[in-house]
C-alpha cells in the first residue's frame, strides 16, 4: 500500500478538518511600503555613483589655492634698526620709507675718504696751478727775449749805417753785433725751455706726469671706494618696492642688529591676488586663456573667475601634503583672476574648488 502525504489545497486556512481555528490577525498586514524602503536604501550606492558620473559629465571639477603675492623686505647692509616708519596692517605705497638703519663705522669711513679725497684734489689743483704759473712766466720771458732780439737787431743795423758814414767806430759795431748774438742765444734757450715746459704740461694734463699720474690714480681709487660706501649708506634707508601693499608682519624692532640679508618685514599685495588651479590633464582643452570658471570657497560662497595664463605642468600636491603612501599626481597649472568684487575673505593658501564651465 502506498502512502501519500500530499493534501489538497485548503481553501480556508482557518478551518482544519471541519473545525474552525482562531488565529490572531497578521502583524504586517497592509505595510508593504517597508519593502520598498529597504530596496531604496540598498540601491543608494548605485544612485550615488550614477549621480557622481552625471555631475562629472556636467561640471568639471579641479582643485585650487588662493595666492596673495608677498614680498619680504631684507637688509642690504649690516646695521642697527634706528627707526621704523610702519606698523602691522598699515598700507604702504611705492617708494614709501619703511625703516632707517644705523651703521657708524660705515659713516666714519665715508667721512675719512671724503677728507682724503678733498686733500688730493686740492693737491692736484695746486700742481696744475703751479704749472700754469710756470708756463705764464716762461711765455713772458720768451716775449721779452723776442723784444730784445728785435731791439739788438735794430741797434746793430743803426751802428753799421753809422760806421759806413764814419760816425761810429768798429768797436761799437762789434759790441752791437755781440749783443745781438747774445739776444739770439737767449731767445733760442728760452724757446727750448718753453717747448720742454709745454711738453711737460701736456703730459700733466693728460695724466702722463709720474707725480700727477700717481695722484690721479689714487683719487680714482678713493672715489670708487667712496661711491661704494655711499651706495651702502643709501641702502640704510629701506623703501617699499613697486605697487601698493600692506605690511603683515615685523620681524625686528628698533635697537636690534640685522645682518646683511636678514628679513625686516613682509608686505602683501591684495590687489594682485590670483588663484593657482590644478586642472587634470584629461581636461586640457579647458585650460585655455579666457576660460570662465566658478570658484567655490570652503564656507560655500561662490565667485566667478577667468584663466589669465597657463604657465605649464606642475605637481598637484605640495611636498608638505604628500603622504609616504600617496601617488604623486600631476596637473596643468592655470592662473586665474576673479571677475568683479569678491565678498569672501581671501587668505593666502586657502583651498578652493574650481568648476570649469
Amino acid at each position: 500500500m502506498k502512502i501519500r502525504f500530499n493534501q489538497p489545497e485548503n481553501k480556508t486556512p482557518d478551518v482544519d478538518r471541519g473545525l474552525r481555528v482562531q488565529y490572531s490577525a497578521a502583524k504586517r498586514s497592509d505595510k508593504s511600503w517597508r519593502w520598498y524602503l529597504i530596496i531604496a536604501v540598498s540601491s543608494l550606492p548605485v544612485v550615488y555613483l550614477l549621480a557622481v558620473i552625471a555631475w562629472e559629465m556636467i561640471n568639471i571639477e579641479a582643485n585650487g589655492r588662493i595666492r596673495v603675492p608677498s614680498f619680504t623686505v631684507r637688509t642690504a647692509v649690516d646695521g642697527y634698526v634706528e627707526q621704523l616708519f610702519v606698523e602691522p596692517l598699515q598700507t604702504v605705497s611705492e617708494g614709501a620709507r619703511l625703516a632707517e638703519l644705523a651703521n657708524t663705522p660705515l659713516l666714519d669711513n665715508r667721512d675719512r675718504l671724503q677728507v682724503e679725497l678733498d686733500a688730493l684734489v686740492q693737491e692736484k689743483r695746486k700742481m696744475l696751478l703751479q704749472a700754469d704759473h710756470s708756463r705764464t712766466s716762461a711765455m713772458e720771458l720768451l716775449k721779452f727775449a723776442q723784444e730784445q732780439k728785435y731791439f739788438s737787431y735794430q741797434r746793430l743795423r743803426q751802428y753799421e749805417s753809422l760806421f759806413k758814414q764814419g760816425a761810429a767806430t768798429q768797436a761799437e759795431v762789434a759790441l752791437a753785433r755781440s749783443q745781438h748774438h747774445a739776444a739770439l742765444e737767449n731767445l733760442a734757450a728760452l724757446e727750448r725751455t718753453e717747448r720742454q715746459e709745454r711738453d711737460r704740461l701736456y703730459n700733466q694734463e693728460h695724466g702722463q706726469s709720474p707725480e700727477l699720474r700717481m695722484i690721479s690714480n689714487r683719487i680714482n681709487q678713493l672715489q670708487l671706494e667712496f661711491d661704494k660706501i655711499q651706495d651702502q649708506i643709501y641702502q640704510l634707508t629701506l623703501i617699499a618696492p613697486a605697487g601698493n601693499g600692506m605690511v603683515t608682519e615685523l620681524f625686528a624692532q628698533p635697537g636690534e642688529f640685522l645682518g646683511r640679508g636678514q628679513a625686516l618685514l613682509e608686505i602683501i599685495y591684495p590687489e594682485k591676488v590670483h588663484i593657482d588651479a590644478f586642472i587634470p590633464p584629461k581636461y586640457q582643452d579647458y585650460a585655455v586663456v579666457g576660460q570662465t570658471v566658478l570658484v567655490k570657497f570652503p564656507n560655500g560662497e561662490k565667485a566667478k573667475a577667468k584663466i589669465v595664463s597657463v604657465p605649464g605642468v606642475m605637481q598637484k600636491s605640495f611636498s608638505a601634503e604628500i603622504s609616504p603612501l600617496e601617488t604623486v599626481q600631476f596637473a596643468i597649472l592655470a592662473q586665474m583672476e576673479f571677475i568683479g568684487d569678491v565678498k569672501n575673505r581671501l587668505i593666502n593658501g586657502m583651498p578652493v574648488t574650481i568648476y570649469l564651465q
